[in-house]
């Protein structure tokens, strides 16, 4: 989306794969740091995250210099073939910015809003989709109804669409209630203060850290009746929405510091997961399990295996 292009594992030096650095940067991101506890002794790097730091730096920085490279040659290629005829993307319109205005946008601007787009718009949008998947094959009866909601609008001898998603009351129930029981940031993103103030009779001084823990927040008793189950069905008719105006339910954040690719991720997660629904069947061996692993998101520790048919009446291509 943001380089017009489609990159492969081969793109990435050391025979690393994008799932794996994306896995490992989300890993060490989360991780603890002694050095943040004890400074002084930072250097010491005694549970090695700043190695592991520095060697998925290296992966990440190579291919964004190797996407900005790339557009560059592309550009001069063009030669005298105005802007407007030629295909831009994100990183054309980076570009220009460095161009235009007066260097602001730097090289090392551009590379890192590539890495940002690259983690930030893969992890998290997978997390949730495995997630949703994983409470939905625990409850056998809400993926039977949100497959039967997709079959009685879309029918079965052809794949759902983009323009379709909008009328599956129950599957964007299932996404709304994935973000309140497995939101992909718990911790949302760190915030610091800018200037004292007093929230809730407290006062929180300048460059306070704030953390907002979202994740219990969708489990609180006090505000969720059944928190600790997974319930779409509380969303059913509900105008509450996950954008962040309804403050009991903010896994994109709220405000000007808030996820700015939430229309992007919305796209992705319910058209991801409304294909694989009404696409196949699926059945599990057992029970399924939720454990998580901690990180700055919180994905399941174990993989999910599971086995899929075909329940389309045709091989229509995805």
């Amino acid at each position: 989306m943001f380089a017009s292009r489609t990159y492969s594992d081969n793109d990435l030096s050391g025979g690393h794969g994008f799932k794996q650095m994306v896995e490992e940067t989300f890993g060490v991101a989360g991780a603890f740091c002694f050095g943040d506890f004890v400074p002084y002794l930072d250097w010491l790097d005694f549970n090695g995250i700043r190695s592991r730091m520095q060697a998925v730096h290296k992966i990440l920085d190579e291919f964004a210099e190797n996407v900005i490279d790339d557009h560059i040659h592309r550009r001069m290629g063009e030669g005298k073939l105005k802007k407007e005829d030629s295909v831009r993307d994100m990183v054309d319109v980076l570009l220009d910015m460095a161009e235009t205005e007066d260097q602001t946008v730097s090289r090392v601007n551009i590379k890192a809003i590539i890495v940002d787009m690259l983690n930030a718009g893969i992890e998290t949008s997978s997390t949730t989709i495995e997630w949703a998947m994983t409470e939905l094959l625990r409850n056998p009866a809400m993926l039977a109804r949100a497959q039967q909601e997709m079959e009685s609008t879309v029918g079965r001898d052809r794949s759902v669409n983009e323009s379709d998603v909008r009328k599956f009351n129950c599957l964007r129930c299932v996404v709304k209630e994935t973000f309140r029981f497995h939101p992909p940031a718990p911790l949302l993103v760190p915030h610091e203060s800018i200037e004292g103030c007093s929230v809730g009779g407290y006062f929180v001084p300048p460059k306070t850290r704030l953390y907002v823990n979202v994740w219990a927040m969708g489990r609180d008793e006090n505000v969720w009746k059944d928190a600790h189950l997974f319930k779409p069905d509380r969303f059913m008719g509900s105008n509450k929405d996950v954008r962040g105006q309804d403050f009991d339910l903010l896994p994109f954040g709220t405000g000007r510091r808030g996820c700015p690719g939430i229309s992007m991720a919305l796209s992705v997660i319910e058209l991801a997961l409304a294909r694989l629904l009404h696409c196949f069947d699926w059945t599990v061996e057992g029970e399924v399990d939720v454990e998580e692993e901690f990180g700055l998101t919180v994905p399941r520790k174990n993989p999910l295996f599971v086995r899929r048919s075909w329940r389309l009446t045709a091989e229509y291509p995805i």
